[in-house]
C-alpha cells in the first residue's frame, strides 16, 4: 500500500511539473499568435460580455477543463491579445461550460489532449505556413494531457475506503464545502472531485443537502489555478485570474447563505439524489454566470480595488489606422504616421524597460520587453497592411514615393524594437554570466541611452511634420549622439590599456546596439530628406 501511495505521489508531481512547463509555453507562443487573425476574432468575440460568456463556455464544454480554459484566458490577457475586461465574461462562461455531464466530459477531454498533441506536431513538420499555430495547439494538448494525467494519477483515491469514510464523516455543510475544495485544488479537476461526490450520492452514503456545498466548493477549489499562475505575471493577468476565484467564491458563498431553499428547490425538480446534485451544479453555475454578467461594470472596479497597480494595459491593436474604404489618401497618409509615432513610444519603453534589467532582473520585465517588442512587430505589419492597401488605388509619382517611405521607416522603426530586445539582453546575459555590477560603466550606459530616447523622440516629432528645420534638428541631435559614443568607446580603449581586471564587455555589447540604434535612426532621417 505504501508502495501505491508513493506511485500516487510521484505520478502527480511529475504531472504538475508537466504542467507548469504547458503552461509557461503556451504563453510564450499565444505571443507568436497575437498578430494573426485569430486575435481579431478572439477580440471581436469578447467584445461583447454576453459572446464572451458563451465562447467561455463552449470552450468549456469542448475541452471539459475550466481550468484549461480559464488558463488560456489569463495567458490572452498577460499577451495583451484580449484586455482585462474582455476576459471576465468569458472567465463567466467556463463555469457554465464544466456542467457537461461529467463521464463524458472526462472521455472529451482524455481524447482531445492526444489529438491536439498529434495535430500540432504535423502541423509543426507541415512547413512554415502552418508552424506558426502548430506550437500553442501542441502545448493546448501538452497542458490537457497533463491535467488527465494529474487526475489519472489521483483516480485510484475515489476507490480508496479511507478516503470514502473521509467524505462521509462529512455531515456538516461548511466542512463539506472546504473539504471538497481543498481537495479539488489537489486534484486540479472539479470532476473527479464530481465524480466522487455522485458516487458518495448514489450509495447513500451522502445527503444531497452535503453533496450541494461540496459541489460548490469543488467549483471554487478549480479556480485556484488560475490564481496562482497569474501571480507570476503582469498586472492585468494577475486581475484576470483574481477575477476568476473571486467570481466563483463570491457566487459560492451567495448559494451557502441560500443553502436551505437552494436544496429545497433543487428537490423540487428531480426525483433521484444523483440527478438533484447534477442539477444543482448546472443551476448554480448558470445563475451566477447569468449574475455576474448583470453586474460586470462593478465587478471590475471590485477586482481592480482589490489588485491595485499602475501598469499600462498594452493591446494588440493599432490606435489610428482606420479600415474605412471611403477614407482619403491624405487622412490614411496622417493616420499611418501617427500609428509609426506610436510604434517609436512603444520602442522607448522598450529601451526604458531594458536598462532596469541591469538593476532588477524580474522575469515579469522580460516578459514586458517581449510583449512590447511582438507589439512593434505587430503594428509594423498592420502599417504595411495599410500602405499596401492605399498602392492599389492609382497614384501619382508623389503619392506613390510617399506610401514607399514610410513602409521603409516602419520597417526601420520595427527593427529599432528588435535592437531594444537586445539591450535588455545584455543585461539578462550579465545576471546569467554573474558578472559584478561594478564591472559596468551603468551610468555611462544609462546617459547614452537617455540621450538615445531624446533622439528617439525627435524621431516621432519629424515623421509626424518632416520640415526642413525638424530634420536638420534631428541630424544635430544624430551627430551629437555618434561623437558621444565615440567618446565613451576611447574611454573604455584607455581603460583596457591601464587596467589588468577591467573588462567591459557589458558596456561593449550595450554601446554597440546604441549605436546600431542612431545608424537606423540615420537611415530614417536619409528617407525622410
Amino acid at each position: 500500500m505504501d508502495q501505491q501511495y508513493l506511485q500516487i505521489f510521484l505520478g502527480a508531481i511529475s504531472a504538475l511539473i508537466l504542467f507548469i512547463y504547458g503552461i509557461e509555453n503556451l504563453s510564450k507562443d499565444f505571443q507568436g499568435l497575437a498578430a494573426e487573425k485569430f486575435r481579431i476574432l478572439i477580440s471581436k468575440l469578447a467584445s461583447n460580455r454576453f459572446t464572451g460568456a458563451l465562447v467561455g463556455a463552449f470552450s468549456t464544454a469542448i475541452i471539459q477543463s475550466s481550468t484549461a480554459v480559464s488558463l488560456v484566458v489569463v495567458v490572452l490577457v498577460n499577451t495583451g491579445v484580449i484586455s482585462f475586461k474582455q476576459s471576465l465574461a468569458i472567465m463567466f462562461g467556463t463555469n457554465l461550460g464544466t456542467t457537461v455531464t461529467a463521464q463524458l466530459a472526462l472521455l472529451q477531454s482524455t481524447m482531445l489532449a492526444p489529438v491536439l498533441i498529434i495535430v500540432g506536431f504535423f502541423l509543426r513538420i507541415s512547413g512554415a505556413k502552418f508552424r506558426l499555430i502548430s506550437k500553442p495547439i501542441f502545448f493546448l494538448g501538452f497542458i490537457l494531457f497533463a491535467l488527465n494525467l494529474l487526475s489519472s494519477n489521483l483516480a485510484p483515491l475515489q476507490e480508496h475506503p479511507n478516503v470514502m469514510f473521509f467524505f462521509a464523516a462529512l455531515s456538516a455543510p461548511l466542512l463539506a464545502f472546504f473539504a471538497s475544495a481543498l481537495f479539488t485544488i489537489l486534484v486540479q479537476s472539479s470532476s473527479v472531485t464530481s465524480g466522487m461526490i455522485i458516487v458518495l450520492v448514489y450509495s447513500g452514503m451522502i445527503p444531497v443537502e452535503v453533496a450541494i456545498p461540496m459541489i460548490l466548493g469543488a467549483n471554487v477549489g478549480t479556480s485556484t489555478t488560475a490564481f496562482v499562475v497569474s501571480t507570476r505575471l503582469n498586472l492585468h493577468a494577475k486581475r484576470a485570474g483574481t477575477a476568476k476565484f473571486v467570481f466563483t467564491l463570491l457566487g459560492a458563498i451567495l448559494f451557502m447563505v441560500l443553502l436551505t431553499p437552494f436544496t429545497m428547490l433543487i428537490e423540487s425538480f428531480a426525483v433521484s439524489a444523483a440527478a438533484q446534485a447534477a442539477l444543482a451544479h448546472l443551476i448554480f453555475n448558470l445563475a451566477i454566470t447569468v449574475l455576474f454578467l448583470i453586474v460586470l461594470t462593478p465587478f471590475e472596479k471590485l477586482i481592480i480595488w482589490l489588485v491595485k497597480g499602475e501598469e499600462e494595459e498594452i493591446l494588440f491593436e493599432t490606435k489610428y489606422l482606420s479600415k474605412s474604404e471611403n477614407i482619403t489618401f491624405e487622412k490614411q497618409i496622417a493616420n499611418v504616421k501617427k500609428e509609426i509615432a506610436y510604434s517609436i513610444e512603444i520602442t522607448i519603453k522598450i529601451y526604458q524597460k531594458a536598462i532596469s534589467m541591469f538593476y532588477h532582473p524580474a522575469k515579469t520585465v522580460e516578459m514586458e520587453i517581449d510583449k512590447l517588442e511582438t507589439l512593434n512587430d505587430y503594428l509594423d505589419e498592420e502599417i504595411s497592411l495599410s500602405i499596401v492597401d492605399l498602392t492599389k488605388k492609382k497614384l501619382t509619382q508623389k503619392k506613390a514615393q510617399q506610401t514607399v517611405s514610410l513602409l521603409k521607416i516602419s520597417n526601420t522603426v520595427e527593427q529599432l524594437g528588435d535592437l531594444g530586445r537586445d539591450f535588455s539582453d545584455v543585461f539578462i546575459k550579465m545576471h546569467e554570466l554573474n558578472i559584478p555590477k561594478h564591472e559596468v560603466d551603468i551610468e555611462a550606459t544609462t546617459d547614452i541611452n537617455n540621450k538615445l530616447i531624446e533622439l528617439f523622440k525627435q524621431t516621432e516629432i519629424v515623421i509626424k511634420n518632416p520640415t526642413k528645420k525638424e530634420i536638420e534638428k534631428l541630424k544635430m541631435v544624430e551627430i551629437s549622439m555618434s561623437k558621444l559614443i565615440k567618446d565613451y568607446f576611447d574611454v573604455h580603449v584607455k581603460k583596457l590599456q591601464a587596467e589588468d581586471s577591467y573588462q567591459g564587455s557589458v558596456f561593449v555589447d550595450a554601446i554597440s546596439i546604441i549605436e546600431l540604434s542612431v545608424s537606423k535612426i540615420r537611415e530614417i532621417r536619409k528617407i525622410l530628406t
